[in-house]
């Protein structure tokens, strides 16, 4: 037998789908993480570089501060040199410390010719003359008409000065100077040692380099770097790169975050700044995501996972309200049908049988003794059934009251025969129920599975209908279905079908009456006419009333067709009388299921077609059997209709009631004495 279904789901729609969200949420959070930490990477990289970029500007702005602020002070040279020539009375001392107070310089001094200082804003230096091999005396030997000298130092104090000098026209010239000090202090702002000194000063900064472009390091904050070359290549290939770049590489064995950002300065590259940066802020960061990341995972896994058990164990409730039985505990119609659905579509599975079993009895004792006794006793029959089954797997509630076993091996009738005995058997002994004992009545169907069974549907039908061939009185209540059930059925099925045609108007063709004429033999003519209900089918050729009248009772349709009848009846008087013909009677059979309706006097009297000529002609035949159980009903429903002017006969006396006691209570008008009832009158009168 296929698993079972409350084992199956559990795999087939819980575990997989759960490996395949857990799979995907973990892909998914870890594709999250990864995202974060390169954000961070990122923002971290981008954040150096704007640090970096940020002194880089103050590195170019240093070397072009220095250049600009160079010729600056070269101007200025110039000018004040100029300013003096056109100053006559520039050989007067006082003039001159005017002057360079003005221009804020530190020293003039004016030379004639023969390279002697005439005035100056040092007393000291009066007089003074230049020599050979003094800087002074280069420029006075000189072609120049202006030099401006680097920083050097004074010969005469020791101080160092950075000199201009611009030749007059008479052959003389002046000479100005400016403390170096005075130049080193505004200066010194934008010198490289400083500022890398002041990168280093940062708290997330583990080291500054300033390469030039022979990777010598410059200027670094770690005084051992400084004054090296650089010797690595593949790092020496990296700093000449002109875009900034930043990369996670070791120093001295310990992982750093390094950025490196090219230095410019009159459009030429002027060296790389290079910042190292720790990575345990970073790492901290990173592994806090990861942390997260892993809860927020363990926690929608948790979430998930909750969720699709709690769907499991509902799913679980749902199956065991679908497919078993909740008073037994065994599996239902509805598992039945799946399982026979497997078996039809497998035909090498089909050597198998069907047995229905009937609890005969069960509504009865619910009747009696209520629902919930009927419960338990139910729950009884089950446990006693599996028990002899040894399982439950082929074993079903069908119904209320009908189980399903299905055998899995079958080897003949007389095979399947004693399992059905067997299971008979049980219940050869009262079933006891609290403080009473209950004999249970089981019949058994039983339907061996064939190529023709090629539905559930059909295995079932051939089960219920083989039950119907059960007899109520039946000694050996097993029947085996066969085919000769279905063709009777069929058969049933085409008359029931016709019948109802009929009373719809339908089937004219089919159902007719032929109308069996009584003699009066000492007039030598008819009297009156019996109506004979025929039935007609092309397949089935002519039915026999006994045949299709029960099958109407059974199916409820009598009163229908009994209504029909009478329509026909009423039909054919009204024809005779149309001829002439008026003094004749008609006989038609009425059936007990119609005389015990309320409304059939009702319908007499409204009935369109049954006036009072037709009711005095209309003669209608009873049977004695419709007197046996409603005898008080019925009688009651006679004399209503005697009133109506139709006469009654009882047809077939002495073939059940055989009361001649009670005859004369009946409201009838003629008694028709069964033919077997006159040949015992004829032998008593005889021996009389």
């Amino acid at each position: 037998m296929r698993r079972d279904k409350l084992k199956t789901v559990e795999v087939t729609y819980f575990l997989v789908p759960f490996l395949i969200l857990l799979i995907g949420f973990s892909v998914l959070t870890g594709f999250t993480v990864k995202n974060r930490v390169e954000e961070k990477h990122d923002l971290l990289e981008e954040r150096t570089i704007e640090i970096a970029n940020s002194y880089s500007h103050n590195l170019t702005h240093t070397a072009e501060a220095y250049d600009r602020i160079t010729a600056l002070l070269d101007d200025k040279f110039r000018i004040v040199a100029q300013a003096l020539m056109r100053i006559e009375d520039k050989d007067n001392s006082e003039v001159l410390k005017d002057i360079a107070k003005t221009f804020a310089v530190d020293e003039i001094s004016v030379y004639n010719s023969d390279g002697k200082i005439v005035s100056s804003t040092h007393d000291q230096l009066l007089g003074w003359e230049v020599y050979e091999g003094h800087p002074v005396y280069d420029f006075m030997v000189s072609n120049q008409t202006v030099r401006i000298e680097k920083i050097r130092q004074d010969t005469e104090n020791g101080l160092y000065y950075k000199f201009g000098y611009m030749r007059d026209e008479a052959g003389g010239f002046i000479q100005v100077g400016i403390l170096a000090d005075n130049i080193q202090d505004f200066l010194e702002d934008f010198e490289i040692a400083k500022l890398i000194n002041e990168i280093s000063q940062r708290d997330d900064v583990k080291s500054v380099f300033f390469v030039n472009t022979k990777f010598e390091i410059v200027a670094s904050s770690l005084t051992n770097y400084a004054g090296t070359t650089i010797e690595d290549q593949v790092l020496q290939r990296k700093l000449i790169s002109e875009q900034a770049y930043a990369e996670r590489t070791e120093m001295d064995d310990k992982e750093i975050f390094r950025v490196a950002v090219p230095i410019y300065s009159d459009f030429m590259r002027t060296g790389t700044l290079v910042i190292d940066w720790p990575t345990d802020n970073l790492d901290a960061q990173v592994l806090e995501i990861i942390r997260f990341g892993a809860i927020v995972l363990a926690v929608i896994v948790l979430t998930t996972g909750s969720i699709l058990y709690y769907a499991y164990r509902k799913n679980q409730a749902n199956i065991k309200i679908a497919y078993y039985d909740e008073l037994t505990g065994l599996r239902n119609n509805k598992y039945l049908h799946d399982y026979l659905d497997h078996i039809v579509a497998v035909p090498r599975r089909r050597n198998k049988a069907v047995l229905l079993l009937h609890v005969k009895n069960l509504k009865t004792v619910n009747m009696t003794y209520g629902f919930e006794y009927g419960d338990a006793l139910v729950k009884q029959i089950a446990d006693k059934i599996r028990q002899e089954l040894k399982t439950d797997d082929n074993f079903f509630r069908f119904d209320g009251n009908q189980f399903v076993v299905v055998s899995d091996s079958v080897e003949g009738q007389e095979e399947l025969r004693k399992l059905a005995e067997r299971l008979i058997c049980i219940f050869d002994e009262p079933v006891a129920e609290g403080t009473d004992l209950q004999y249970v009545d089981i019949q058994i169907a039983i339907v061996e599975i064939q190529a023709r069974h090629t539905s559930t549907d059909k295995i079932l039908q051939d089960a219920l209908l083989a039950l119907t061939h059960i007899e109520d009185n039946a000694a050996h209540p097993i029947v085996f279905f066969n085919e000769q059930m279905e063709k009777s059925l069929q058969r049933e099925d085409k008359i029931m079908k016709v019948l109802r045609d009929v009373v719809d108007g339908k089937g004219k063709t089919s159902f007719y009456l032929e109308y069996q004429p009584k003699l009066d033999l000492n007039l030598n003519r008819v009297i009156s006419f019996e109506a004979l209900a025929r039935l007609h089918i092309d397949q089935l050729g002519q039915i026999p009333p006994d045949e299709f009248i029960d099958l109407a009772e059974k199916n409820l349709l009598i009163n229908e067709l009994g209504n029909h009848i009478l329509l026909l009846a009423a039909d054919f008087l009204g024809r005779m009388y149309a001829q002439g013909i008026d003094d004749i009677t008609l006989a038609v059979n009425i059936s007990g299921v119609q005389l015990l309706r309320e409304d059939f006097v009702e319908y007499l009297q409204n009935s369109p077609y049954l006036n009072d000529q037709i009711m005095q002609a209309i003669e209608f035949e009873i049977t004695e059997s419709v007197l046996l159980e409603h005898y008080d009903k019925i009688n009651e429903t006679l004399e209503q209709i005697k009133r109506l002017g139709i006469a009654v006969s009882l047809d077939d006396f002495g073939t059940g009631f055989s009361s001649l006691s009670r005859i004369g209570e009946l409201h009838i008008d003629t008694v028709k004495i069964d033919r077997f009832l006159s040949n015992a009158f004829l032998i008593c009168r005889t021996r009389i």
